[in-house]
């Protein structure tokens, strides 16, 4: 068991395989750690091991193995905070070009991962339910021809863009997402004994969420699993964090990251696994790097930036919907002056709140990205 994500994170797979060779693996688990460290992998491949019906063997045919794979298993739900966008378009374009096994399995993987957000459980939006029968088609299909892979990248991207534009955004896991969760596993198993429910980013939710998720982590059900996923575990509430098992994931080494990129047949070496997703689904990294400078130089050095100016820069970031980037990279430039010594830790801090406030208030109420980062760029001015 785990031996493929073993290539990537080996003495973490070990630890895992063992506790569930032992019988002593978790209930409610947090995968803490920097993104892109392949902490949801890991979830779903401890779920198929869990749910195998054999050993846990990476070659297993099982019923169970079988639908872990193209992840249309029945007992499994997701709230996911990620980057969907990227990754499926990385994948798609990556199998458009390939034609291979692999490239079509991830990116099934990667629409099947978006959909279960989706799940009938906690939302009924009608794009999702025409994204998930488009996909099933696509899992059947055999043997496609350049113009037949063409025309199914370009009904995949079209009924993606759709659900991007219909769904109502949301930080993470509401209190009535909590609730629905409960009444699920409540409920006679279908089909397997066990459920699992992966939740991303816990700790950006409101407390209403967290208090309500917090019992049901007390005593979960019999056979029911949780995972939860974070790049900032000391963030969560503390009752939160008492009752779940910490298990950190490190940055993929050098070495790991050319292995996970190898079969993408890449053009260039990159410097994360991030960066290979991003920039293979569309972002131009080099041009967000530098408007995240200008905007961090413009904030630190109080030399504002003319509305021309800031109207260009988001425009060009609107472009390539490269926003939550964006903001990424200035979380970063912040965090490099701090280091450096030339931002105080105190002002950085204030920018690292006035930003997450932001961008929540953003996309709760869909804003663009003109009028979020307008509104963000003049608060952040009167940052001291």
């Amino acid at each position: 068991m785990f031996e493929s994500l073993s290539r990537y994170q080996g003495e973490l797979s070990a630890h895992l395989a063992q506790q569930i060779e032992e019988g002593t693996f978790a209930q409610v688990n947090l995968f803490g750690g920097p993104a892109y460290s392949l902490r949801l992998t890991a979830a779903l491949e401890c779920i198929r091991v869990l749910d195998c019906q054999q050993q846990g063997s990476d070659h297993c045919t099982c019923p169970s193995c079988r639908s872990a794979r193209t992840m249309t298993m029945e007992n499994l739900l997701i709230v996911s905070r990620r980057d969907h966008r990227s990754i499926i378009e990385s994948n798609l374009a990556a199998w458009q070009r390939l034609a291979t096994d692999y490239t079509k399995e991830q990116t099934i993987r990667s629409l099947r991962t978006l959909l279960l957000s989706y799940h009938p459980q906690l939302n009924t939006l009608g794009e999702a339910s025409a994204l998930a029968d488009v996909v099933g088609q696509f899992i059947q299909s055999d043997g496609e021809s350049e113009s037949e892979r063409d025309r199914w990248a370009q009904e995949i991207r079209r009924l993606t863009k759709r659900l991007f534009i219909a769904a109502k955004k949301s930080t993470t896991i509401t209190v009535a997402q909590v609730r629905s969760i409960a009444e699920w596993v409540s409920r006679s198993a279908i089909g397997s004994q066990k459920r699992f429910i992966i939740i991303e980013a816990l700790e950006e939710t409101n407390p209403s969420a967290r208090n309500a998720l917090l019992k049901l982590l007390e005593e979960p059900p019999t056979d029911v699993y949780f995972f939860l996923i974070s790049e900032h575990p000391a963030r969560i509430m503390q009752t939160i964090l008492s009752r779940a098992r910490l298990t950190r994931f490190a940055p993929l080494s050098e070495e790991a990251l050319h292995r996970y990129v190898e079969p993408y047949y890449p053009k260039k070496g990159y410097r994360s696994l991030e960066e290979f997703y991003l920039e293979s689904g569309g972002l131009d990294i080099t041009s967000l790097t530098a408007a995240a400078e200008t905007l961090v130089s413009s904030l630190t050095l109080h030399r504002r930036l003319s509305p021309i100016e800031l109207a260009k820069i988001l425009a060009e970031v609107e472009k390539m919907d490269g926003y939550e980037q964006l903001l990424r990279l200035m979380l970063g430039h912040f965090e490099q002056r701090v280091r450096s010594g030339v931002l105080a830790a105190s002002t950085a801090t204030r920018y690292v709140r006035s930003i997450n406030e932001s961008y929540y208030h953003g996309e709760l109420y869909n804003q663009d990205v003109k009028m979020m980062g307008q509104g963000l760029y003049y608060t952040l001015l009167e940052v001291r």
